[in-house]
Order: C-alpha cells, then structure tokens, then sequence
C-alpha cells in the first residue's frame, strides 16, 4: 500500500513524506476506491520473430515492428512477448464519474488508476522473465509502443495477435487510443543480452522523456 502511495504521490508531481493530511487522506481513499473499481485482466503470448528488410516480424501474424530501437532492444533475441493489461472500463468510470462534481479527486483517481496499471504490468513482466529463467532464456525489459521510435500503428496488430478484444476487453480507436483508456500494450524480448534485465537509467526505455531525471530526481523513479 505504500509503495503504492509514494508513486501515486510522484505522479502528482509531490513526495510521500511532504504529503499534508488533506492529500494523504485523499490519496488513500482513492487507491482504495481505484482498486475496487478495477478488473484487473491480461493476456500474453510468445512469439517467434525473424528480421525482415523494413521491420521484425512476428511469426503468425502481420505485425511489422519498425525502428531503430526496437531493433536494438531486441538484438539477439529470437522471440517476444506480447502483452497486454487491462483495468477494465470501471477505471474510466471512476474517473470520469468524478471530472465535474470534484475535479481534485478525479485528478487523484487518475494517477491512482497509472500507478495500479504499472504495478500490473511490473507483475506480468516479473512472471515473463521466471518463465523465461525457468527455460534457460534471458529477458530483455518490455518496450511499448510509443517508446522511442516503435510508432503507435502497432497497436491494432497488437491486438489482432492477442484477441485482446474477447479476451480482457481491450480495443483501441482509429488514433490508437486504448479503451478502456488505463491498459498498457507491450512486447518483451527473449534471448537477448542479460544486460538488458539490469536496472538503472541507462537501461530504461524512458531515458530520454523520463521527468524524474529531468528534475534531478532520478532515484525517486
């Protein structure tokens, strides 16, 4: 519960210990709220990959992974992971319930509903790489789209490869927006360098658009 409240903290751009009373009440009524309005669901599916002209491919399917970078955080795997999680709509429900009748909460409700979604995902990535152990395979970090130069138009593919509509629920629009909006679409390597798994800014997929190292404050990320 803490650790969930320092990072909602974070996100509303304050630290848990200078928190007045007011915001750590609030905060704690809203991760309760968010958790009880929240289903979590996923889905994952391994897939194997070969490196075509314009992109990595995904053995199966007609997803195109182009760019640079996901070409390096991938280098020297053979396979990926796609994975995707979910809230639920009940997370946006919340939220929006909450926009004109009190505008602080809904604020709140929504960096409770990112920091739950991350923990989720940090949870399904933990699975992946004991999986990935447990067959004698390295794991690289998961990468989203979006991130660096992997462009948003993966998205439906994504989807499409994991049946994520029927499965979690999880769509996305012509803007490859998500619905429900608090879901996270990723893709983990296997077979890649063991460096990769290593903590520290340096290995982090946000380095360059982190706001915490921006701020000076990267040991609070």
């Amino acid at each position: 519960m803490e650790s969930t409240k320092s990072g909602v903290l974070r996100y509303l751009g304050g630290k848990a210990h200078k928190a007045p009373p007011d915001l750590s009440n609030l905060v704690d009524d809203c991760i309760a709220q968010m958790r009880e309005a929240s289903f979590f669901r996923q889905v994952h599916i391994t897939f194997p990959i070969t490196r075509e002209i314009d992109g990595i491919a995904l053995a199966g399917t007609d997803l195109l992974l182009r760019g640079v970078d996901i070409a390096r955080h991938l280098s020297g795997c053979g396979q990926v992971v796609l994975l995707a999680t979910t809230l639920g709509a009940g997370a946006d429900a919340l939220i929006n319930r909450w926009k004109r009748a009190e505008p602080t909460r809904s604020l709140v409700l929504d960096a409770c509903a990112t920091q739950l979604i991350e923990e989720f995902c940090e949870k399904i990535q933990r699975q992946i790489w004991k999986e990935a152990a447990n067959s004698g395979l390295t794991a690289t970090w998961r990468f989203s789209p979006g991130y660096g130069d992997l462009p948003l138009d993966v998205q439906p593919g994504i989807l499409e490869a994991l049946n994520a509509s029927r499965t979690i629920g999880l769509t996305c629009t012509e803007n490859y927006i998500l619905l429900p909006r608090k879901s996270v679409t990723a893709l983990v390597g296997l077979g890649g360098m063991t460096a990769r798994n290593t903590g520290g800014c340096d290995n982090c997929n946000l380095y360059y658009t982190c706001k915490f190292k921006k701020g000076g404050n990267s040991d609070e990320c």
